[in-house]
């Protein structure tokens, strides 16, 4: 009985170390951009040239993030039970991922989730779809489902996403600019990653340079 109990418990969630969680975040985050350019391919338009440059949109994002980052970490703090339970996933699944990562290591995660993310979803996906008869806002309610699911670890995990991207998307709608979103949408998640996850080094790492990019 005692073997069967432990063969049915449920494994801890291993520890990433730094290297292989900025190697994982390169690959998956950097797969969307190719994909994000063939869908803008087949569409007829070319996702990259919504990305401008203008201060006031760099200014829209980042008072959005710092709203949107207040709201969800006051909403953490709630005592109700899908809030709870939301804490707990978060603490199960994202700390084991990224608790060894470094401050500069969330720095570059969350600029690569910001560009990567947004050019895939709001530059891609939700222009092609507005293609079809669903239009600009059934696109942006499609494509905030998709990117929901994309982060859907759990149904309160699903729901804070999609609203996120709905948000993300109208800001797209309103500036025709992908440089808000990817702003808002970057230093949201750095925001997130810095006062949700503490820094927690791997032993075997604390000898090892800090630079993630060097090899032996």
């Amino acid at each position: 009985m005692d073997g069967a109990d432990n063969n049915d418990a449920v494994p801890e969630p291993q520890t990433m170390g730094r290297h292989e969680i900025m190697r994982m975040s390169l690959l998956v985050e950097g797969l969307l951009v190719p994909a994000a350019l063939l869908i803008g391919w087949w569409a007829g338009f070319d996702p990259l040239d919504k990305v401008q440059g203008t201060w006031l949109d760099v200014a829209m994002g980042l008072a959005g993030a710092a709203a949107m980052a207040l709201a969800v970490l006051g909403g953490m703090a709630l005592p109700w039970k899908p809030v709870r339970a939301f804490r707990s996933l978060v603490e199960q699944k994202m700390f084991p991922l990224l608790a060894a990562s470094t401050y500069p290591d969330r720095i570059g995660i969350a600029l690569l989730a910001g560009f990567c993310e947004e050019i895939l979803f709001r530059g891609a996906i939700q222009p092609g779809l507005a293609l079809t008869p669903l239009g600009p806002w059934g696109a942006l309610a499609v494509t905030s489902v998709l990117f929901g699911l994309l982060h859907g670890l759990s149904v309160a995990y699903f729901l804070l996403a999609f609203g996120i991207s709905m948000i993300l998307g109208w800001l797209y709608l309103v500036t025709d600019n992908l440089l808000g979103p990817m702003v808002l949408h970057g230093v949201y998640d750095l925001i997130i990653l810095l006062v949700l996850i503490p820094y927690e080094p791997l032993e075997e790492e604390n000898s090892q340079d800090d630079s993630w990019w060097d090899e032996e």
